[in-house]
C-alpha cells in the first residue's frame, strides 16, 4: 500500500539519508561540554554565594552555558535514538519521509507550511543547526528537516518552492 502511494507522488527525484551517525557524536560532544560547565558552575556559585556575590554574572553565564550544553546533548541524543534510517525521498509531486518503523508518504498540497529556522555560521554548520526546517502538515503533524540530512539546504529549497507553488 506504502508503494503504491509512494508511486502516486510521480517520478522519483532524489534520496537524501541523514546522517545519524554524525549527529550522535554531535550530542556526546555537545554533553560533555555542557557537563564541563556544570562541573566549572557548581563550585564558582559556591563561591559567589558564600563570598558576598560578587561574581553572580560569570557564574550566570557558566549556567547559562551548561544548560545549553546539557539541553543541546540530550535533544540530539534522542533525535538519534529515535530516528534510525531517517531517509527523506523527494517526488515529482511530493515527499516520501522514512525512518524505522515509520514512513509518510506527502503529497505536496498535505503540507500546510515550511519553516526554515536555520543558523548559517560556522558553529551552527558543525552542529547540523545550518538547516533547520520545520515541514507542518495539515493533518497536524511535522517533520524535521536538520543539516544531519545530505543536500539538505538544496532540499529544502525545493520543498519550499513545490509547496508555495502547490498552496497557491
Amino acid at each position: 500500500m506504502v508503494r503504491e502511494a509512494e508511486r502516486a507522488l510521480g517520478v522519483f527525484i532524489s534520496n537524501h539519508p541523514t546522517d545519524n551517525a554524525r549527529r550522535g557524536r554531535v550530542a556526546i560532544s555537545v554533553l560533555l561540554v555542557g557537563l564541563a560547565f556544570v562541573a566549572v558552575a557548581v563550585p564558582v556559585t559556591f563561591a559567589v554565594f558564600s563570598g558576598g556575590g560578587g561574581g553572580s554574572k560569570f557564574a550566570g553565564l557558566l549556567w547559562g552555558g551548561a544548560l545549553l550544553g546539557v539541553y543541546g546533548g540530550v535533544s540530539n541524543g534522542l533525535r538519534t535514538l529515535q530516528r534510525h534510517g531517517e531517509v527523506f525521498v523527494l517526488r515529482e509531486h511530493g515527499l516520501v519521509y522514512r525512518r524505522t518503523g515509520e514512513t509518510r508518504v506527502l503529497p505536496w498540497t498535505a503540507v500546510r507550511s515550511v519553516v526554515d529556522r536555520g543558523q548559517n555560521h560556522a558553529l551552527g554548520r558543525l552542529m547540523g543547526w545550518d538547516v533547520h526546517v520545520v515541514i507542518r502538515i495539515r493533518d497536524g503533524g511535522r517533520l524535521l528537516l536538520t543539516g544531519y540530512t545530505e543536500d539538505a539546504a538544496q532540499l529544502a529549497t525545493t520543498i519550499r518552492t513545490a509547496v508555495a507553488t502547490n498552496t497557491q
